[in-house]
């Protein structure tokens, strides 16, 4: 017994030990938390009850130039249920009254709700999806539905707002409004003005302090560090949404009609460079067409006939030619190397014309024919004299992902005999939409070449501007007063003369000045597609606006010349716009040099015979005597150079169909 005792005695002595070290080990490890680690916990268990919460700003809006909206921030709200947090009384009563209110305000049946909310109960579902990125207004009334309007925690309502950013005028120029997206590594994507402004309608993030209090919730408290967020500010476009939706719909029409891969449109006000449209579609697997990249901008490709105004620009500057030198263009082919060939479109080529004709009719072989014989020896100085106006140069837009030109010089590596000639005609060069049209538009505006602008002002929360854009000129003239006045008659008589490539597009309510492009692409393979552009301005005697249209690949089947996909789309533009161009009447007076050259023709003496009719042009400049003629569908020869001397047919004689006049100049 003694024994046994003793056992139990060793035992208790045993446990007392054990108990002892144990107790020891707790107060070590509890002076150790106290005195040597204690900091680190005690700031551990802050941080996770006390945190610097980020308050994000609101993002600045775009407008429109009328001040309507183009892009802005609103709320959307995710609505969720949590099954188990809600007692079961509240549930079932609730259930049936909840399903029908839930199905009046989003618009599905009731008993689909029902359905949701008993899966989820049974499945014990925290998270259950009810409604996504629903607007406020029926937010508001969810929350206080039956049941949901109990709250979080008896109620089962989840709640998650997020804003989102939305364009009120649709898919217009939706790639122009662009966005701006930062993934979970910080990096952005940017697209058109919300990237290329992004910091400044960004804003800057705030600060505050918030405490963790029951149930998983966060409440502020004041603190002498606390940041308000700065929010982003406004920007004030150039784009006109009336203009953008002619432009968008005159040009989806048209892809439709030939069933076109893409293409795109610009409007640009002529004396500031502000772009007042810009559409950009491109064709889905469907047949449907959306703003799927921003082809004016960042597509580079040949331009084709379009080029023919850059190269008789230089021509013209150099003194190499004059508009009525007659050029010889055979049957309309030209060989080079014996292989390489450059044909006209008319079969048979237009035999003999002045370089006038070959731009109105735009003949390949013609302009090939002046570049190369005036250029072949010093190929450099043509094209310096591009690199001069800065035509080699990217504009240096704010919107990213501008493609760059290609103007090739004699210096590269790849240049070879046939690089001369095949720019002449807009091969072998590459320039996008906005670039070709930003050199129209300084052949409108005078010589004075301008950097096409999205962006007008900068605002703060609809206030004042803090900002103002002024247009920015990248070349003060482009080309002599002379050389300008003869391109830009040339350009008016391919719309208004009957042998003009964009005759189709002649209006007697507004006079367009402009210049026809079909552009082979894809020429070196078996599927052989094109290019269809037109470029110019409007009204042709006094500019406001120039604007580029460009379709790329329709169905040859349907169509594919410049004048007939691409020029109908300017014209419909140009007609629509007319209507708000205020018009003024001026009263011409003949100078007073004119009035002492008696061999010039007086204004009275020109109009006085009906447009039926010959009229006296002696005396004359040449260009103005061929633009007076050929505007009644006269065809005129000229010879020599100068002033008007002697005309074939007689004034007042009666104009036939194929009337035909020689015009001898001095």
């Amino acid at each position: 017994m003694a024994i046994q005792e003793k056992h139990t005695l060793y035992r208790l002595y045993l446990i007392a030990a054990v108990l002892m070290l144990l107790g020891g080990g707790i107060t070590y490890r509890l002076f150790f938390l106290q005195f040597v680690e204690g900091d680190k916990y005690r700031a551990l268990a802050e941080e996770r009850t006390i945190q610097n919460f980020t308050i994000a700003p609101a993002r600045g809006n775009i407008y429109a130039d009328d001040g309507s909206l183009l892009a802005t921030s609103v709320s959307r709200y995710t609505i969720r249920f949590d099954a188990v947090t809600v007692k079961q009384h509240h549930f079932q009563s609730n259930l049936k009254p909840l399903s029908k209110a839930l199905s009046e305000v989003l618009n599905k049946p009731a008993n689909h709700y029902e359905s949701i909310l008993l899966n989820a109960r049974r499945a014990s579902n925290r998270y259950q999806l009810i409604a996504r990125n629903i607007p406020y207004s029926q937010y508001s009334k969810i929350i206080k539905m039956p049941l949901f309007k109990m709250g979080g925690t008896r109620g089962g309502l989840i709640v998650e707002r997020k804003l989102l950013r939305e364009h009120p005028i649709d898919k217009m120029a939706e790639r122009t409004i662009g966005y701006e997206r930062k993934d979970k590594d910080g990096y952005y994507t940017r697209v058109g003005l919300e990237g290329g402004y992004g910091t400044i309608l960004r804003g800057k993030d705030g600060q505050r302090l918030m405490q963790k209090v029951a149930n998983g919730e966060w409440r502020p408290i004041s603190d002498a560090s606390q940041k308000e967020p700065q929010n982003g500010y406004d920007l004030i476009s150039t784009i006109n949404v009336n203009i953008q939706d002619v432009a968008h719909n005159a040009l989806l029409a048209q892809l439709e009609k030939y069933e076109a891969d893409h293409g795109s449109v610009v409007v640009m006000e002529t004396q500031t460079g502000a772009i007042k449209a810009i559409a950009n579609l491109g064709r889905t697997a469907s047949g449907k067409y959306y703003e799927k990249l921003n082809y004016a901008v960042g597509e580079s490709h040949e331009p084709g006939s379009t080029f023919k105004l850059m190269a008789m620009m230089v021509a013209l500057e150099d003194k190499v030619i004059d508009t009525m030198d007659i050029v010889n263009t055979g049957k309309g082919e030209l060989t080079f190397f014996n292989k390489y060939k450059v044909r006209d479109s008319k079969v048979g080529g237009y035999g003999k014309i002045s370089v006038n004709e070959v731009f109105q009719v735009s003949s390949n072989t013609g302009i090939v024919k002046m570049i190369s014989e005036h250029y072949q020896s010093d190929p450099e100085k043509f094209v310096n004299r591009l690199y001069n106006i800065g035509m080699n140069q990217p504009l240096g837009l704010k919107i990213t992902g501008e493609g760059l030109p290609k103007i090739p010089h004699p210096s590269d590596t790849d240049w070879n005999g046939l690089s001369l000639p095949w720019m002449a005609y807009g091969y072998g060069v590459s320039m996008t939409p906005m670039q070709t049209l930003t050199f129209y538009n300084a052949i409108a505006n005078n010589g004075e070449m301008v950097k096409p602008r999205f962006v007008d002002a900068v605002r703060q929360l609809g206030n004042q501007p803090i900002q103002q854009f002024e247009k920015e000129i990248i070349n003060p003239s482009i080309c002599s007063e002379e050389t300008l006045r003869k391109l830009q008659k040339m350009m008016k008589m391919v719309v208004e003369s009957e042998q003009g490539t964009a005759h189709n597009i002649y209006s007697d309510n507004i006079s367009i000045a402009g210049k026809t492009g079909t552009c082979q692409r894809d020429y070196n393979t078996d599927d052989l597609q094109y290019i269809s552009s037109f470029v110019g301005y409007f009204p042709a005697d006094k500019p406001q606006y120039s604007c580029i249209v460009v379709i790329h690949k329709p169905n040859k089947k349907k169509g594919y010349y410049g004048s007939t996909v691409a020029a109908p789309v300017f014209k419909k533009i140009a007609d629509k716009m007319y209507r708000s161009i205020p018009t003024e009447e001026k009263i011409e007076t003949a100078s007073l040099n004119q009035l002492a050259d008696a061999s010039f023709p007086s204004k009275q003496e020109l109009t006085s015979f009906p447009q039926q009719q010959i009229p006296n042009v002696v005396g004359l400049p040449a260009m103005d005597a061929v633009s007076l003629l050929e505007n009644r569908g006269v065809r005129v020869t000229i010879k020599g150079k100068g002033h008007v001397k002697k005309q074939s047919l007689a004034p007042g004689k009666k104009i036939t169909n194929k009337a035909s006049i020689i015009l001898e100049l001095s």
